[in-house]
């Protein structure tokens, strides 16, 4: 036993090159986790399933990013401690994934899906137990485990981004390029998905040492937190699911898209009709707007007819009074 532990001996990084980038790496996780459920938080509406999952999602993810702060034996096992916590939030994204594609699914296409995810949690207990004995410097286990994480953590995402793309090709009215042009909320939704999948590749090709072993110092690879915290910022950058997101943006396309963005008032969720009456309100007094918006319009001036073009102009001028200004 002695032996094996002076074989393994598993430590916090012992170079300044590997500490420094370990430390910049739990930093850059925990400090864009911490921002993300912030905005989580003051955006979830109550008794919403989904926004509760993706707040505990940030929360559960936030623990593995303080360890480099221990020393031994406390690094150890709290490495090992967190790292559970780390695996409840991987899974977690698969079911709130699951939640925003589903309503783009057959229900087949939905039972297959989370089912397969909750098929694949057995590995999840043998990647804990492996995390734990190697880093208690009992078992090598965890090298032969640890090139296998993205295979059980990473397909479901791959297939939800791909969904959520084909649906919007095929089931709405407007492509991708035009989608982010006018809403980038979805631009940084899509970009943050293409993000997160190069740095999946770039961590898969680290662990499997496709990428040469000596380019990055003591074994340390920060691939992984780079795909975590994009994949949460899909989660965050777009509360509900990607059908209601998708169709809310609809309502607004067309003419009302085309008076958001001319009013100065960007974005796919917002009323355009109360926006536009506040900026009324701002210029005219409360008073005047109501008479203008009450007037009859079909008896201004004596006239039998309804007049729209002194209707659509919303001015607070009587008709007479206008008319005679210009000269009619």
């Amino acid at each position: 036993m002695d032996l094996t532990k002076r074989i393994l001996d598993v430590q916090k990084p012992s170079s300044l090159d590997g500490a420094i980038l370990e430390a910049w790496a739990q930093g850059f996780m925990i400090g864009a986790l911490i921002i993300m459920a912030c905005v989580t938080f003051a955006n979830m509406r109550r008794n919403v399933l989904l926004h509760k999952l993706i707040g505990l999602e940030l929360v559960f993810g936030m623990f593995h990013g303080t360890f480099i702060f221990t020393k031994a034996p406390v690094y150890n096992w709290y490495l090992s401690t967190t790292a559970i916590l780390l695996n409840i939030s991987w899974s977690l994204h698969n079911v709130i994934a699951w939640l925003k594609n589903k309503p783009l699914l057959p229900r087949w296409g939905s039972v297959f899906y989370i089912s397969t995810v909750i098929l694949v949690q057995p590995y999840w207990v043998l990647e804990i137990t492996a995390n734990f004995l190697y880093f208690s410097d009992q078992s090598r286990l965890f090298t032969y485990t640890r090139p296998y994480e993205a295979l059980f953590r990473d397909p479901w995402w791959i297939f939800t981004v791909i969904n959520l793309v084909w649906n919007i090709k095929t089931k709405y009215d407007f492509g991708i390029l035009e989608l982010m042009r006018v809403s980038p909320r979805f631009a940084i939704l899509l970009g943050a998905m293409v993000l997160s999948i190069c740095f999946i590749i770039i961590d898969i090709l680290a662990v499997t040492h496709v990428l040469p072993t000596g380019s990055m110092p003591d074994g340390i690879n920060p691939f992984w937190k780079l795909a975590f915290v994009f994949k949460c910022l899909t989660d965050t950058i777009i509360l509900d699911d990607f059908k209601t997101a998708l169709d809310r943006l609809t309502q607004h396309r067309l003419e009302r898209m085309g008076s958001v963005l001319s009013d100065g008032v960007r974005g796919e969720f917002v009323d355009v009709e109360q926006a536009r009456r506040k900026r009324w309100e701002a210029v005219i007094p409360m008073q005047d707007l109501q008479d203008v918006t009450a007037r009859d319009w079909t008896k201004a001036n004596g006239c039998d007819h309804i007049d729209l073009e002194a209707a659509l102009r919303m001015d607070s001028v009587p008709r007479g009074e206008s008319s005679s200004s210009s000269g009619g």
